[in-house]
């Protein structure tokens, strides 16, 4: 849930293969999820080694021959993630797991004083609390699950 939350994976993936589709530009963007602490070691287009690429950090950018990717897939290699989570990290997961296990299945609602327990219904959702998702800021990418879209030319309104 946290790394859904956060747009990212956490966790070191070492030497693991992306599939990714060129659309026949000499760029290939890598999708964000992947981008924290990646290193690219090889690249394959159709089985075959390709070589004459750079990584910049988000991109891969094909700068031999024809100066483009072919279109269809491109397999790249790759390892990306923390190679060591950061200590806040894991105290704030750790912190949500330990509020879990405290609330008892089905529970919405306990009171100590009279003795009074409100059942919820047969599907309560985990969710992340707000103070985990607060603590979680720093981790999130910027602008997950935000689209900002702008019009070319004049305004509907005519100024």
């Amino acid at each position: 849930m946290i790394e859904d939350y956060c747009g990212r994976d956490m966790d070191r993936r070492q030497d693991q293969e992306l599939v990714l589709y060129a659309d026949g530009g000499c760029r290939l963007s890598v999708p964000a999820r992947y981008l924290t602490f990646m290193t690219v070691s090889a690249v394959e287009v159709e089985g075959q080694a390709v070589t004459g690429w750079t990584f910049n950090g988000k991109q891969l950018v094909y700068t031999d021959g024809l100066g483009y990717w072919p279109e269809g897939p491109v397999t790249v290699t790759a390892s990306w993630g923390f190679p060591t989570p950061p200590a806040s990290l894991r105290a704030v997961a750790c912190s949500e797991v330990m509020r879990w296990l405290a609330v008892a299945p089905g529970v919405a609602r306990e009171r100590v004083g009279e003795v009074e327990v409100e059942f919820s219904g047969t599907s309560s959702t985990q969710a992340l609390s707000a103070l985990t998702r607060t603590a979680l800021k720093p981790y999130r990418r910027r602008g997950v699950g935000v689209m900002s879209l702008r019009r070319e030319g004049p305004h509907a309104f005519g100024y």
